[in-house]
């Protein structure tokens, strides 16, 4: 199966501290039955400085330790867009970073407000020929009041990543609450990813999935793509 969403890129946001920990990572990610990893750092976050040379740095660090030490696992790189809401929608879609060769987007939202032009922006990357996933939609309380506007997103090919932890529970009792219903609402439009971040609090916890929601991880990333038609 693919993991759509992880930090496992060393020392470049607030995921894998370093190359040792990166390793770890992917190593417990193979472990728990998972075969492609897609790394996907934060990018034009206000939290975080990440550049594209130290994407390139770390991902040529991660790939050449990957293939010695984690036999039979598959990296792709990607990226976790943030939608601040301030700039035009043209500028939005042209920086966008797909998740590997796909038109998969991964578009992180913030967490405690809408910015004002979030679905001006995501039906534009949907005309663009893009597909958004938007990351852990159960953790934006913007998004509770716009379940007309999210339909119609979904509607026209907009995906929703559920994060793991979130259904089973792992952090906390609301965030298993929003994601749960997020899930009863729009079925074929949800897809579940680890977001892990390192291995302790936020580890992957695929280990822990169960079995009724297998149907809801891609296999592959071209499955990813293709995700609900």
């Amino acid at each position: 199966m693919i993991d759509l969403h992880t930090h496992v890129l060393p020392g470049i946001d607030d995921g894998a501290v370093d190359l040792a920990t990166s390793i770890g990572l992917c190593r417990l990610l193979r472990e728990q039955g998972v075969d492609t990893v897609m790394a996907t750092p934060h990018w034009r976050s206000p939290r975080f400085d990440v550049i594209e040379p130290g994407i390139s740095a770390a991902w040529t660090a991660l790939t050449s330790a990957v293939a010695r030490e984690v036999p039979g696992l598959t990296l792709l790189l990607g990226a976790e867009h943030h939608c601040s809401g301030l700039e035009d929608e043209q500028a939005f879609v042209a920086s966008l970073r797909p998740l590997g060769d796909s038109r998969l987007v991964l578009i992180e939202l913030p967490d405690d407000h809408l910015p004002a032009r979030t679905w001006a922006s995501l039906f534009a990357a949907i005309r663009a020929g893009k597909r958004p996933l938007i990351a852990h939609p159960e953790r934006s309380k913007g998004l509770r009041s716009q379940r007309e506007q999210l339909g119609a997103y979904v509607e026209a090919g907009g995906l929703l990543q559920l994060t793991l932890g979130s259904l089973i529970g792992a952090q906390g009792w609301s965030m298993r609450w929003h994601s749960r219903g997020l899930l009863k609402r729009y079925p074929t439009a949800c897809l579940i990813a680890s977001d892990s971040h390192n291995l302790v609090a936020r580890a992957p916890l695929w280990n822990r999935l169960p079995a009724v929601w297998q149907s809801l991880v891609p296999a592959t990333l071209v499955a990813a793509e293709d995700w609900g038609r």
